[in-house]
């Protein structure tokens, strides 16, 4: 019904208002916008979307009679508009900016709308400065939590990757200084004890490297080229980097299912990188003996690297969320990531390692 009081029609706005701004992330906000925005303006159909560019993204919508039908490059017609509420396409519509001015999605309603002019312009801009504000507080939240949570894994990756030659330098030092002090020195003992500190002084300076490496992944300050690659050719590249190491490990390394046909839109060298971390991680999962499979096939508009890992040390998916994924893996998500991929570990017997990266055009 049409709201042709104006203190009922503000009581509505500050009610929704509030509901709005209570939204706890993104995707709440965006749900909560678009519903709000349909009620106040008495409207069939309304959408609310983040906006990158002239692109309108992760479009939430609200009606009261089923899907609305308007889809997002409607919508993404009205982004570049300066104007506080602006009209086309069959909608009505107001960017949604941040404290700063800056863009952070786009509210729109059809042009149904029951609430008398000029009270309706009036009522979604007012409601698009609110909900601005939200989708911005909603996202600093996000990102907020989501540094915190990146610190604990960090945290969890040190520790677990650091104790092992840690321990085996702290244990070869106490030997060798027993052996001083009973003036007991053996020399073959003593150099095998030196070339052990050795090797876990050359280990701990490889995991600073791959902290150092993390850290600039987790703030993005690595520079990308991202290009459509034969995804075939990659794998083949990875499995030659992460060869050598898995073997000295005690695991072999075989390209499984390749699909020769599937092309990728990746940093060529860093997704050579990244499957070499998971490579990596399995050999350790999986100790000597172990076999590790690598696969790359399409599916819709992603390709999907898998590394499968079965043998006598082949953990569980418990292992990663408790933090013993290491620095590997850490790296391993972050380059995933960072090219709008994916990376996740499935299974409890054998381990497999799904990486998804959008595919490139057919």
């Amino acid at each position: 019904m049409p709201v042709a009081d104006p203190a009922a029609l503000l009581r509505r706005l500050v009610d929704s208002s509030a509901r709005v701004r209570s939204a706890a992330s993104k995707e709440e906000a965006l749900e909560t916008i678009a519903e709000e925005a349909r009620v106040v303006a008495g409207a069939r159909h309304a959408w609310a979307g983040e906006t990158h560019g002239s692109l309108v993204t992760n479009v939430h919508a609200a009606s009261a009679e089923g899907v609305p039908p308007v889809d997002p490059p409607a919508l993404a017609s009205l982004v570049t508009a300066t104007r506080p509420v602006v009209r086309g396409a069959g909608i009505i519509a107001a960017p949604l900016l941040s404290a700063s001015g800056a863009p952070e999605g786009l509210l729109a309603i059809s042009a149904d709308a029951t609430t008398p002019e000029p009270l309706l312009e009036l009522v979604i801009a007012e409601l698009a400065v609110v909900a601005g504000l939200a989708l911005e507080s909603a996202g600093l939240r996000e990102r907020a939590a989501a540094t915190a949570r990146s610190r604990e894994s960090l945290l969890a990756a040190i520790s677990h990757d650091l104790r092992n030659p840690l321990n085996t330098f702290a244990m070869s030092a106490g030997l060798l200084r027993d052996d001083l002090e009973r003036n007991e020195v053996d020399p073959a003992r003593a150099t095998g004890l030196v070339q052990r500190m050795d090797r876990a002084t050359h280990r701990m300076q490889a995991l600073i490297e791959d902290l150092l490496e993390a850290s600039r992944i987790d703030a993005r300050r690595i520079d990308l080229a991202i290009r459509e690659e034969r995804a075939a050719q990659i794998v083949k590249d990875a499995a030659s980097t992460g060869g050598a190491p898995a073997t000295e490990k005690g695991a072999a390394v075989n390209c499984d299912s390749i699909d020769e046909e599937a092309r990728v839109l990746a940093d060529r060298g860093r997704t050579v990188q990244l499957l070499a971390k998971t490579i990596a991680y399995a050999a350790r999962a999986t100790g000597d003996g172990g076999l590790i499979r690598l696969s790359v096939s399409r599916q819709g508009d992603t390709v999907v690297f898998t590394t499968r890992a079965a043998g006598p040390g082949s953990v569980s998916l418990a292992s990663h969320d408790e933090g013993r994924g290491g620095l590997a893996l850490l790296i391993a998500t972050g380059l995933a990531e960072i090219q709008r991929g994916t990376l996740r570990i499935e299974g409890t017997d054998g381990l497999a390692i799904k990486v998804t990266l959008p595919a490139a055009p057919t």
